[in-house]
């Protein structure tokens, strides 16, 4: 027999997608160790606990983290991900959706293993046809080129910004000091005040004076029932989202968990929307360096009360101690609102990603889509 007609009678490895189990732990901790050995340029590795079994008689939640692994026939694994399942929102109906987080496949060490990739995304889209996935950095990452090698779209979701401390801005933003003529400019800028100055004139520009008003927010520590009505009263305007109700929203933002900022706004003791955001201290970031960092992961507001909404909260952030509050919207109405409450914007690298079902669906529609910075593990970070 020849070496190519031996090369040719070589099996092809077949591959299964199933939820990681206590038996799976030894192959994922070798996974793991192997992805390590090759220096594979990944930025996590398989978590090595499995999922968590249900506890006899615990009521189901409206959202599930479920831990996948690929394993081959000899019950090796080389790959995996996490998926978030949950109840949503398209086109007027209830259905259900995936976000589809942290895929790893060990063709970033081994070329034997390119098709893991396409096998996961085949196995999600033929299970959960309403999939998407949020952030992953620049569109020409690996993980963004095989979702548009897969027929999934991929769309920008609109970054906001305000700057409250422009001189502290000017020299911890890291992305000001990649180069020479970048890192001269903000050090003159924030040496000489011209920066602060500069910045202070784009944001007046952005504002808009109908922006301030009485509405008044108040800080929660749980998430109340007109969570469901403000819900039921929105939904209308959306063509895409999760579900944005009380017993959902406990699974986003658990308010136990302190870092969660979470506000209900009122107008005349009535109800009028609600924002959750964090305000976090960060420690030489790998973007924003030393910087207090707010963000605006949320949001829901009845018509009219948005742009108000916005700008007591960034009354909030920046009397907390923010030198800079960001947030990634992509509904028109909070793009707006924002920036009537003086926000500006920047390039974004936070990206939503459709399967196809869902992109035919949303079609060219897509300042609709309510996907926010909570809809992603990304806000971990911050």
């Amino acid at each position: 027999m020849s070496a190519h007609a031996a090369v040719s009678a070589r099996p092809r490895t077949t591959f299964s997608v199933i939820a990681q189990t206590r038996e799976e732990s030894d192959a994922v901790l070798a996974f793991n160790d192997r992805m390590r050995a090759a220096q594979a340029p990944a930025d996590f590795l398989l978590p090595d606990q499995p999922n968590n079994s249900h506890t006899l008689g615990e009521s189901p939640r409206p959202i599930e983290w479920t831990k996948f692994v690929v394993v081959d026939s000899d019950d090796e694994v080389h790959g995996g991900f996490l998926l978030m399942t949950q109840p949503g929102w398209l086109d007027g109906e209830l259905v259900p959706v995936a976000n589809y987080q942290a895929p790893l496949s060990e063709a970033l060490a081994d070329s034997r293993y390119g098709l893991v990739g396409m096998h996961m995304l085949r196995f999600v889209q033929k299970h959960w046809p309403f999939t998407f996935a949020v952030g992953m950095g620049h569109a020409d990452r690996p993980l963004p080129r095989l979702l548009r090698a897969a027929g999934w779209r991929i769309r920008s979701v609109p970054f906001l910004f305000h700057i409250v401390r422009a001189s502290r801005v000017l020299r911890e933003l890291r992305v000001l000091h990649e180069s020479t003529a970048r890192r001269l400019a903000a050090r003159a800028g924030a040496l000489t005040g011209a920066g602060a100055i500069g910045v202070a004139a784009l944001q007046h520009r952005a504002w808009r004076p109908n922006a301030a008003s009485d509405l008044q927010l108040e800080r929660v520590d749980r998430w109340g029932d007109w969570a469901d009505w403000l819900w039921a009263e929105r939904r209308g305007s959306t063509i895409f989202s999760v579900i944005r109700d009380r017993a959902t929203l406990e699974c986003l933002y658990p308010l136990a968990d302190e870092r969660y900022l979470a506000f209900v706004a009122r107008r005349h003791n009535d109800v009028v929307g609600w924002a959750v955001a964090l305000n976090t201290q960060m420690r030489e970031h790998l973007h924003f360096g030393n910087l207090r960092v707010a963000t605006v992961l949320d949001a829901i507001a009845l018509p009219g009360e948005s742009a108000r909404l916005a700008a007591q909260l960034r009354r909030i952030l920046v009397a907390d101690g923010a030198d800079l509050i960001v947030t990634n919207q992509s509904h028109e109405q909070w793009v707006d609102a924002f920036r009537r409450a003086g926000f500006l914007s920047g390039p974004s690298n936070y990206l939503c990603a459709m399967s196809t079902l869902l992109s035919e669906a949303v079609g060219d529609r897509f300042d609709g889509v309510h996907v926010t910075r909570g809809d992603g593990d990304g806000r971990i970070h911050l």
